[in-house]
């Protein structure tokens, strides 16, 4: 975060620093920093309520009272909606990439050439978080403190234990290729729970749908008739 910004001027520090936490968490790849979100909450903001004031000027609290609404609940729209799709994708990803990570270390490799290994030949976005990591300890950091920095932009509860275990596993030498299975395992439960979620709630989606589709229709060839009859008399 830039000191010179102005938006440093027109933001609280806490309110940037809450936001910069988020907006690390869509992941290296994203282009959106605090400061875009921030500017385009406030843009929007502006225009919603020039829009509300346009189409009912005479309701000026009820504007308000609506801006104030759409203000606060952008973070979930522009922000939560991305970061919890972002989340479901590394899980998904986590299974074949630290698979191939204990794959690795039970061949004899070293925990650094492992994640090499697995960043290099699994695509997706949870091998560019490590590349970026490994890409640190080119400048100098050390894979313990990579490590512990990628912890940190990952918003998976579970990844974030897979890296601690693997932080852990690489300072006091413990065999990680065990407790790296054991997660995936839960991660894989995890994943089928979330299906069977979405589709118990199929039906009742359906439903909405089929009432929000059809029962027009069937109103309007019940009443046809009466309607005819009614424009031609």
């Amino acid at each position: 975060m830039k000191s010179g910004r102005i938006e440093n001027k027109l933001y609280r520090r806490e309110v940037i620093k809450k936001y910069h936490e988020k907006c690390v968490f869509l992941g290296s790849s994203s282009n959106i920093t605090v400061y875009t979100f921030l500017n385009i909450r406030l843009l929007t903001t502006i225009i919603f309520l020039l829009f509300l004031f346009i189409i009912n000027y005479k309701n000026l609290w009820l504007n308000f009272l609506l801006t104030i609404i759409y203000y606060h609940s952008f973070s979930k729209i522009f922000l939560d909606y991305r970061i919890e799709k972002y989340r479901r994708k590394l899980e998904k990803e986590a299974i074949l990439f630290f698979e191939v990570v204990a794959l690795s270390l039970e061949s004899g490799r070293n925990l650094t050439d492992s994640l090499n290994l697995a960043a290099s030949n699994v695509e997706g976005d949870l091998s560019l978080e490590f590349k970026e990591a490994l890409r640190e300890m080119n400048y100098g950091k050390s894979l313990e403190e990579a490590l512990e920095t990628l912890k940190i932009k990952i918003p998976s509860l579970t990844i974030q234990n897979m890296i601690l275990s693997l932080r852990q596993s690489n300072i006091y030498g413990n065999n990680i290729e065990k407790t790296l299975h054991q997660q995936m395992d839960y991660i894989r439960q995890m994943r089928i729970m979330e299906i069977k979620e979405r589709i118990n709630k199929m039906p009742i989606q359906v439903s909405v749908v089929s009432v929000l589709l059809f029962v027009p229709i069937i109103l309007l060839l019940i009443l046809s008739p009466v309607i005819i009859q009614f424009l031609s008399s």
